[in-house]
């Protein structure tokens, strides 16, 4: 019975020593949130890169693009041939902060209530090497956006990524080439237009 009197005691002290029963710190409602997982492959690179679109996260987006702090590669977009040629110059020099500015743009054009909805379907790896995968697939892009004097919402294509490890091996996207292969708007439009 002492025993049992000392174990008792022991966690009665415990318990009221420590923070578990004290309210939690509330969240700060402007926080990035979702889901990013580490990109310990590149499979996982996809998978953040769909999440943080669906999720409507810039800044999860921008990590799954190469930081030149972090490795001696720099980020290459690669537009359709028809955006380059109505947004020239804009396509020059795109690095990872104009990924930020376009899509911080976007979201903040859609509506609580309104969708913004990224499926790929038909993705494969081309190529797998130790530190460098190449990944395309088709896109569908769904924006219902509020900007009238841009009547577009669904935009269709071929990314094609290319991807490599950083300082980190972390696995990020250092090259991104958008294909055309519809009568749908591409997401080049998309991104030359919420650039702007």
């Amino acid at each position: 019975i002492i025993l049992y009197i000392m174990i008792y005691t022991a966690c009665i002290i415990t318990f009221a020593s420590c923070d578990l029963f004290e309210p939690r710190t509330p969240e700060d409602p402007t926080a990035a949130r979702g889901n990013f997982i580490p990109p310990t492959t590149f499979e996982i690179v996809i998978e953040n890169f769909i999440n943080a679109i669906n999720e409507r996260n810039a800044q999860h987006y921008i990590q799954c693009f190469v930081d030149p702090s972090l490795s001696e590669k720099v980020f290459i977009f690669e537009p359709t041939t028809a955006a380059r040629n109505q947004f020239s110059p804009l396509f020059e020099d795109w690095t990872v902060q104009d990924e930020r500015m376009y899509l911080d743009n976007l979201i903040s054009s859609i509506p609580d209530n309104a969708t913004l909805h990224l499926a790929l379907e038909n993705g494969h790896f081309e190529a797998e090497f130790a530190n460098e995968a190449i990944y395309t697939a088709s896109y569908r892009l769904n924006a219902q956006h509020t900007n009238e004097g841009f009547q577009y919402h669904l935009f269709e294509g071929t990314l094609r990524f290319e991807m490599a490890t950083d300082q980190t091996n972390n696995w990020v996207i250092v090259r991104w080439v958008d294909l055309s292969d519809s009568e749908q708007r591409s997401w080049s439009d998309l991104k030359g237009t919420f650039k702007l």
